[in-house]
């Protein structure tokens, strides 16, 4: 009994040292957890270099290249575990966006979507992709990839929206609402507010220690006014040079739009809008889903979008 009792009480200690350790070290804890997450899906990271600056991707897997392109205040690793059910079969490219993630943050830029258009097609270029290409964007992102579609329609074999931005929809989201109060539920002061932004984000949030959670609440507090900037531009900028809806008509590849039917950022009844406008819609609604269903459920995204692919002999 007193030997039962002693192991209990070292085992006891060591479990209560690694989570002491877990909680003063969240960002060692954070960087093994992603390495091993991206190992699971077959992806390494590697940087390009266009004038000077460096770009940070996921690169991995082998077959014809998906570009995919996380939303406001996202990075590449959004789409760490949805990939991992792509690279058996594609060639999956995940880039730091410019402004997010481990680019570097200029206030002298314009982050506008006409200007991370151009941005995106030096990215491309740098890559050198030498097959046309799918593309999938998520929120921001997902305007941004219809407006490089359309921009580059040679370069594109297929593009996919999911939860996408840049298109007026029929019922007014509670994102709208919050800021046209004066209220952006994307900006960060606390970790409370981080928690709330979550919430609001996701239906089920993906479940993480609290170190960890503490440890992204900070780093989105150390860069809430530098994405209040990022998000100024582009509202300002969102014109003629980067609305989305305009070019719906025009973008002739096959599209697959995704969304979750709870997204309270950008309300599901955009899904009518563009399906009417798109010339080849193939159209998906997600029970009880937020606005980033590659987070969310990724297996369940990764499925529809690899049925999408084969519908279209991909």
């Amino acid at each position: 009994m007193k030997r039962l009792l002693v192991i209990c009480i070292m085992f006891g200690a060591l479990f209560y040292g690694v989570g002491v350790w877990i909680k003063n070290n969240p960002q060692a804890v954070l960087a093994y957890a992603r390495d091993a997450e991206r190992g699971r899906a077959g992806l390494t990271q590697a940087v390009v270099s266009i004038d000077g600056e460096a770009y940070p991707y996921l690169v991995g897997g082998s077959g014809p290249a998906v570009l995919l392109l996380h939303g406001f205040s996202g990075d590449k690793d959004n789409w760490t575990r949805f990939a991992s059910h792509l690279t058996a079969d594609y060639r999956v490219i995940a880039p730091d966006l410019p402004g997010f993630g481990e680019t570097a943050r200029h206030l002298d830029w314009s982050y506008d979507l006409a200007s991370q258009r151009e941005r995106l097609e030096g990215l491309v270029a740098a890559w050198q992709l030498e097959q046309p290409f799918h593309i999938v964007g998520n929120s921001m992102g997902g305007q941004l990839a219809g407006l490089y579609a359309h921009a580059n329609p040679q370069r594109v074999l297929s593009i996919a929206f999911f939860d996408n931005s840049g298109v007026q929809s029929p019922q007014e989201s509670e994102m709208a609402q919050a800021l046209a109060r004066g209220d952006d539920p994307l900006l960060v002061n606390s970790l409370e507010d981080f928690e709330r932004m979550l919430a609001f984000v996701f239906v089920e949030p993906p479940p993480m220690p609290q170190a960890i959670k503490q440890y992204f609440a900070t780093r989105a507090v150390k860069y809430r006014d530098f994405n209040a900037k990022i998000f100024a531009d582009y509202r300002r900028g969102g014109g003629r040079s980067s609305a989305l809806e305009p070019l719906l008509k025009d973008i002739r590849q096959p599209a697959l739009v995704l969304w979750g039917d709870t997204d309270r950022l950008i309300h599901v009844s955009t899904t009518q809008v563009m399906q009417r406008k798109l010339p080849q819609p193939t159209v998906v609604i997600m029970e009880k889903c937020g606005h980033s269903p590659m987070i969310e459920r990724p297996e369940e995204t990764a499925r529809h979008y690899r049925a999408f692919l084969q519908q279209q002999g991909y």
